[in-house]
């Protein structure tokens, strides 16, 4: 009887492992680490080099809060650092950094699309982990 609770026990334990495991690849292969900037009023964009970009602000603050989305998953990061803005060109790319367990780690950033009106782009654009 106790060797047959037991065999259910630990059967239960690798189903259940093997369940969340399974979520977890497929959370991580929605690419959840990318995001779009809707148009907003044109007093608001920043320009770099002519072009209007997302500012550095925007960038810190979504990469604080999409980075690490399951805690089970990556590194937990703070002092998220962008050196500039983003222009609003696809492939456009720039580098931040953010600190994780003492040390500081690079988060390369990639414009992936920019549509809509070019006066108020919408622009889409992914980090990497």
């Amino acid at each position: 009887m106790q060797r047959g609770f037991l065999l259910g026990a630990v059967g239960g334990a690798v189903a259940v492992a093997a369940v969340a495991g399974l979520v977890t690849w497929l959370c991580a292969a929605k690419d959840l680490q990318h995001t779009t900037v809707d148009p907003i009023a044109q007093d608001l964009y920043v320009r770099v080099d002519g072009h209007l970009a997302v500012a550095d602000t925007v960038l810190e603050a979504r990469i604080q809060g999409w980075y690490h989305p399951l805690p089970w998953i990556g590194r937990e990061i703070h002092d998220v650092s962008c050196p500039s803005h983003l222009k609003a060109v696809a492939s456009a790319a720039e580098t931040c950094t953010a600190r994780s367990g003492g040390e500081r780690i690079p988060i390369p950033v990639r414009v992936i699309d920019v549509g809509g009106d070019p006066v108020k782009p919408r622009v889409t654009w992914k980090f990497y982990r």
